[in-house]
Parts: C-alpha cells; structure tokens; sequence
C-alpha cells in the first residue's frame, strides 16, 4: 500500500472519530430556550425607511402668456399700444429703471382690474412732479401680487382704499397725469405694474393678446 493511501486512511478516521465526540457533547447540552417554540426566535424583519428631509419654497403662480387680464378695455375703433419698456433707463444719466410696461391709449379708456382683490392704496396727482399721477395699488385675494396702476386721468367713482374689486371691474381712466406729461400734452397711456411677492416683474409676455390691442414687436 502507498504512503499517500495510508496518510488518507489515516484522516479519515480521525475525522470519524472527531466529529463522533462533537455529536455527543452536543446530545449532553440543553437546548436553547428561545428555540423551544417555533417563530420566536426570528421576528420579522423590518424595513427601516431612510431619514427625510422637509424643504418649504415659495412656489409663485404660474403665468403663461396670457394670464394676466388686460387692464384696458379697449373697443374695435380705440387706439391702444403696448411698449415693450420694462427696464428701460429712466431719470438723469439712468438713475433707476422703468418698473412696470407702459400702454399707450386713447383719453379716457376704461381701466379694469385683471384680478379681484383689495385697494390698498391711491395716488393723486400733484402736476408734472409728482411722479405717478392718479392711480392705485391692487393686491390680489392671497396678498400673492401687486399691480400698480398710474398716470389716470381719475378714479372710478366711489373707490376708496380698503375697497375690495371683482376681476373686470373698473378702477379708472387713461389720463396722463404726473411725470407723463412732462413732455407732452398727449401723452395717454397707463403705466403697469406686475408684482408677484411684490418684486417688479416684467409682464409684456403675460398680458393678455387682446384683438383690438397692438404689441411692440409683434
């Protein structure tokens, strides 16, 4: 017989005999207690979700291009122009920026509030220094945005601050009061301004394309 087959033999029976000794010592041992009982030694196994985190945001309403109700009422024979004019350079040597879009339009058209909400303030017009003339600040129902209205020819009747408006409902007429006239007699038109978390915002692309109305550039 080869030295290989008896080293072989010889393990073999070693290990016979180990794993014997292991098996009665086994046998001698007492049983675990939690294992007495099937199910409940393994609970079921939960899963534990990760950690989460809240991040509020101030999310502004959407405004597609033609949301916002166009503030004039204007007929198939009126003149009314928009300018495209939001930011432009006023004062001396550009001092400040032009805020709000500028609609140009017959004497005496109709203004109307492109959303309900409340008057909160009124200008009155003081000559050609007194910057904007009649108008009123608008805030809409959720106090989201702010709309200024200036250089009326006057108020609506009976409108006082504090006074709450429907969408649609006239507020005024084109005039030209304040600077506008400065430099001309004929200067009518509205000044307009959109103001969501009242932040200036340009509001050219968001007017509504009234068929009677003409559009700087379109």
């Amino acid at each position: 017989m080869s030295r290989r087959r008896l080293l072989g033999g010889a393990g073999t029976a070693l290990g016979v005999g180990a794993f014997a000794l292991l098996l009665d010592s086994a046998r001698a041992q007492p049983r675990m207690a939690e294992f007495d009982i099937a199910g409940e030694a393994l609970e079921p196994a939960v899963r534990i979700p990760p950690p989460t985190t809240t991040t509020t945001t101030t999310t502004l309403p959407p405004t597609p291009s033609g949301q916002i109700m166009f503030p004039i009422v204007v007929g198939p024979d009126d003149f009314c122009w928009v300018s495209d004019s939001f930011g432009d350079c006023r004062g001396v040597a550009c001092s400040r920026l032009h805020e709000g879009v500028d609609i140009m339009a017959d004497l005496g058209l109709p203004i109307r509030a492109p959303v309900s909400g409340r008057l909160t303030k009124r200008y009155v017009d003081y000559g050609a220094s007194s910057g904007a003339g009649n108008g009123w600040t608008l805030v809409n129902d959720d106090g989201s945005i702010t709309y200024k209205f200036f250089h009326m020819d006057r108020h609506e009747e009976g409108l006082e601050v504090d006074d709450e408006v429907e969408a649609g409902q006239i507020i005024g007429y084109v005039g030209n009061t304040g600077t506008s006239g400065v430099s001309s007699g004929t200067n009518h038109h509205l000044h307009f301004e959109y103001r969501p978390d009242n932040d200036a915002t340009d509001s050219f692309d968001y007017l509504e394309r009234d068929p009677n109305v003409s559009f700087e550039g379109e």
